[in-house]
């Protein structure tokens, strides 16, 4: 009699066991990140409804280290010392965006460019994709909202290219 209770608690807590860490895997799978479409119909799509491999490019190159030019100020900053080629491009201001219409050969490898939108009032500097110099390889733009966004409102900051996918996520500092 003894076995089977044994048995059975450990049944249990086994089954305890597997729930809470496939659970955990889940939560940490979902982060938030929306992919938008160029058509007007609501097009949001969390990781939880594309395939893995889908995201994996975005992911590796938004969440793992790569060489990195940061903007600011109209000023693009280096630290690539050895010359490998450089697959980010991070806008620190807005303010800068006339550079992307300026040919530029450090800018052929970049691949994600990564936007942080600050206030409402960063919606007034408008991000034309079709517009874009010397871009050969870009695949992706990231756009992080420090606060409060809308689909809706970042489909009217980017000017579309089919040829590039476009997410954003809501990062809202603490």
């Amino acid at each position: 009699m003894r076995n089977k209770s044994n048995f059975a608690l450990y049944f249990i807590l086994f089954s305890l066991y597997l729930f809470l860490f496939s659970f955990n895997e889940l939560s940490a799978q979902e982060n938030g990140v929306f992919e938008l479409k160029e058509s007007n119909t609501s097009s949001k799509q969390t990781s939880k409804t594309l395939k893995g491999t889908d995201r994996d490019g975005f992911y590796n190159l938004t969440y793992k280290l790569h060489p990195t030019f940061y903007v600011e100020n109209k000023n693009i900053m280096e630290n690539n010392t050895n010359n490998i080629k450089v697959t980010k491009l991070t806008f620190n201001d807005l303010n800068s965006f006339d550079l992307l219409n300026q040919y530029n050969p450090k800018f052929d490898d970049v691949e994600l460019i990564t936007i942080t939108l600050k206030t409402v009032g960063d919606f007034k500097n408008k991000l034309n994709l079709s517009s874009l110099s010397g871009f050969s390889n870009l695949k992706y733009i990231y756009v992080k909202c420090n606060f409060e966004c809308t689909e809706l409102q970042i489909k009217q900051f980017i000017e579309f290219d089919p040829n590039i996918r476009v997410f954003y996520k809501i990062e809202i500092p603490s």
